[in-house]
């Protein structure tokens, strides 16, 4: 059979008759079973430039694949190519200068571990076989946001391989408006080959954990409101509640509960851990949870928690998000009541604390447009068996539609599923007209749609 070839590509080809094919193709979520008519391995920014040029001169659909975990499948195409960035996946960590230098195939895990070996981190996301690269670009939730910001924060710059071929580095000084356009504005205008980013110096976290019946859970978002509103509450605490059947290891778990649905809780200090833990042992005694430990955990240890739980090639998965100013009762009341009717094991309703060092930036200083949000509140319908796709399904869209009304609006792009009727509106509000000139300058022909798109303003 003759071989695909691609003018100045020197990576790895592979069609549906090679033999890593099957391998290569497979995303995190597999309820997108798609095959595209060749994966492009990229070694280099000019093997993405020539991938870019073979797909849009022969007007494939494009896709970027680095870690797969895109939840509406946009890592991968039936019929089209895949740029997969994982060979790109080299980092330098400079501990002098607390840089670190993430090619855009990396993996969260790989961060963590360099950084980690100089007691630094960057703040990230919390499931260590995330790409880096859509993690970041569509703003970058987790544990650290509080205390160091959202991802983008740490950026201080990005090579990119734009869609005509040109590599270019984005900064506040250089190229500012692209600069502007990737910290929150997803893959839209460009590929990111190469991050760099500021580090902090942390090693350990103090964790409260905790998991209650659902009879307890209006008091115990109750609780997580008063102390997450408080001003005078530390930024370098995170309080992370989840609606679930009970995880399976998890050593808070009280004997007698069963399989029944109650509400988990994780509560994080990365702070001094003194401090941390005073506070932690206030909060548990107002929580009254039986089982609830105080931990002094390894960050490493904590990033990669839910590895084995949530691993690659084993989970279907569909997402519903929002935004809430307050935990309400009555908002603790409908997420009890849909929180009842959670089949799978592996299906929640959480709710992330925001606030801190996110809302010290300018709500138009990035492309993130959800800086003043308080809790993120997340459905993700996570299931194994193909027989329960239409159940978990209609539980994640009935408990999001209940919970709408008290949402405050918009939804973070990296917990959308693409089906919310005007993505692009719900992912970049405000912002979306800025964003679209920017996509008129670097991708007026739209090549890279597979995301939250923003449609040009020139093009249609």
């Amino acid at each position: 059979m003759t071989a695909t070839v691609v003018d100045g590509f020197t990576g790895e080809l592979l069609r549906a008759d090679d033999p890593d094919y099957e391998a290569r193709r497979e995303v995190w979520n597999l309820l997108h079973d798609r095959r595209p008519a060749l994966i492009a391995r990229c070694g280099s920014p000019a093997d993405v430039a020539a991938a870019l040029a073979y797909g849009r001169e022969r007007g494939l659909p494009i896709a970027i694949r680095c870690g797969g975990h895109s939840l509406p499948g946009h890592s991968t195409v039936d019929g089209g190519l895949v740029i997969d960035l994982r060979p790109l996946n080299r980092i330098e960590v400079d501990p002098a200068e607390r840089i670190v230098r993430v090619q855009g195939g990396a993996l969260l895990g790989d961060v963590d571990r360099e950084a980690q070996a100089y007691g630094l981190v960057v703040p990230v996301g919390v499931v260590s076989h995330t790409g880096v690269g859509g993690l970041t670009l569509g703003g970058g939730v987790g544990r650290l946001m509080r205390r160091f910001g959202l991802t983008i924060d740490s950026l201080l710059e990005a090579e990119v391989v734009l869609v005509d071929g040109r590599v270019v580095r984005a900064s506040s000084e250089r190229l500012p408006e692209l600069f502007w356009g990737l910290r929150g504005g997803g893959g839209n205008f460009g590929v990111v080959s190469e991050f760099v980013f500021r580090a902090q110096p942390l090693t350990e976290l103090v964790v409260l954990g905790c998991f209650q019946p659902l009879e307890r859970a209006r008091a115990v978002l109750a609780l997580a409101e008063r102390v997450m509103s408080d001003p005078a509450t530390p930024r370098e605490l995170l309080w992370t509640s989840f609606l679930r059947k009970p995880p399976p290891g998890a050593p808070f778990v009280p004997r007698g509960l069963g399989r029944r649905p109650g509400i988990m809780s994780l509560i994080e200090w990365s702070g001094e851990p003194g401090a941390g833990h005073a506070l932690l042992a206030r909060i548990r005694d107002q929580l009254d949870a039986p089982g609830a430990s105080i931990d002094r955990v390894p960050y490493l240890r904590m990033q990669t928690l839910t590895d084995e739980l949530l691993a690659p090639g084993t989970l279907r998965a569909y997402v519903k998000a929002g935004f809430t100013d307050r935990l309400t009762a009555a908002l603790a009341d409908v997420l009890g009541t849909r929180a009842q009717r959670i089949g799978s094991d592996m299906s929640v309703i959480e709710l992330l604390a925001m606030g801190g060092a996110i809302s010290d930036t300018p709500a138009d200083a990035t492309a993130f447009a959800h800086r003043d949000a308080r809790w993120l509140i997340n459905v993700p319908a996570q299931w194994r068996a193909p027989a329960e796709t239409e159940r978990e399904i209609g539980w994640c869209r009935e408990t999001f539609d209940a919970i709408a009304p008290h949402l405050s609006g918009g939804a973070y792009s990296n917990f959308m599923e693409g089906d919310e009727g005007d993505a692009a509106a719900t992912a970049y509000g405000a912002l979306q007209e800025r964003l679209a000139a920017i996509k008129d300058d670097y991708d007026p022909a739209n090549v890279l749609r597979l995301n939250q798109n923003i449609r040009p303003a020139v093009r249609p």
